[in-house]
């Protein structure tokens, strides 16, 4: 589903291509790297252009170069021939697939927000019949583009609580040591404050009676549970949240490494655990909650 992204931008003369960035893009980490555009003929690959390490001058060696200043080179000699690869202004790209396990941890591409579709789904097919609650679950495009992707489907469904699935920067990296205590095998995260904190304004307190059910939840499954406060981080829960006469939102994370980068790193126990307390926290749900909603 959702995912950061690129669009086509402009298609200069000499075959080379200019983008715009959808969603929160750390350009620090393009030069070099590959990138898939999905064209009218089908997945076009190419690579960010960078100075060759041999001919860069000293005043490049460490710039990071704004998306303006980025291009995409798909192997074109001029804008004739990336038309015939079906490329067009407007297109879309995406970081290039990436796929690898080792031990408990998993490397790949947008793991926000593939983990939590997949651990949602998971959870749906083991609490299917359990619960005493009608209970919707949806996964929606354009979050990463407006923060309001959930605002239609909320709008129609009005449920009586939402929880939110999304990932959780951990900070268990060397460049994140001492910013939080949020480490790749501490299980889930419960988000008591997040805030964006630039740009739009938004965020989510959660009630109170939320947070304890997911501690009580998170109990009954035996899944450990991370704290966190986080400023930078806004999901489509900040916007729902204020519909129709206003939603109890709250928002379950896991912790991922390297976030909007190429590459992503999550634990596989992070994700189990997510699961244990997701199915916990929709048995938990009483008839006077009946239509929750999970994303």
């Amino acid at each position: 589903m959702d995912e950061v992204g690129f669009v086509i931008r402009k298609i200069g003369d000499d075959g080379f291509i200019s983008l715009n960035k959808l969603g929160g893009i750390p350009e620090r980490v393009l030069a070099g790297q590959k990138l898939l555009v999905i064209g009218r003929k089908g997945l076009v690959s190419g690579v960010f252009t960078t100075w060759p390490h041999h001919l860069t001058p000293e005043s490049e060696k460490y710039k990071v170069r704004p998306i303006s200043e980025c291009w995409l080179d798909v192997g074109a000699r001029n804008s004739q021939e990336v038309e015939r690869l079906g490329l067009r202004v407007g297109d879309f790209g995406v970081y290039a697939r990436s796929w690898h396990v080792e031990g408990d941890t998993i490397f790949a591409n947008s793991l926000d927000n593939r983990a939590g579709l997949a651990s949602i789904t998971q959870m749906l097919q083991r609490i299917a019949g359990k619960t005493n609650c009608r209970l919707s679950a949806i996964a929606s495009v354009q979050e990463e583009f407006s923060i309001r992707a959930l605002v239609p489907t909320v709008r129609e469904l009005n449920p009586d609580a939402l929880v939110v699935v999304d990932i959780s920067p951990a900070t268990d990296n060397p460049e994140m040591k001492g910013h939080s205590d949020i480490s790749l095998g501490g299980g889930p995260i419960l988000h008591l404050h997040t805030f964006h904190g630039r740009g739009t304004l938004g965020g989510v307190l959660p009630p109170v009676w939320l947070v304890e059910l997911i501690e009580k939840s998170a109990e009954v499954a035996g899944a450990p549970l991370q704290r966190a406060s986080v400023v930078g981080v806004i999901t489509d829960g900040a916007f729902a949240q204020h519909l129709n006469r206003g939603i109890p939102t709250i928002e379950i994370g896991f912790p991922v490494r390297y976030t909007h980068c190429p590459v992503e790193v999550c634990s596989i126990r992070d994700l189990q655990w997510l699961v244990d307390l997701l199915e916990e926290t929709g048995k938990g749900f009483s008839e006077s909650y009946s239509k929750t909603l999970l994303h």
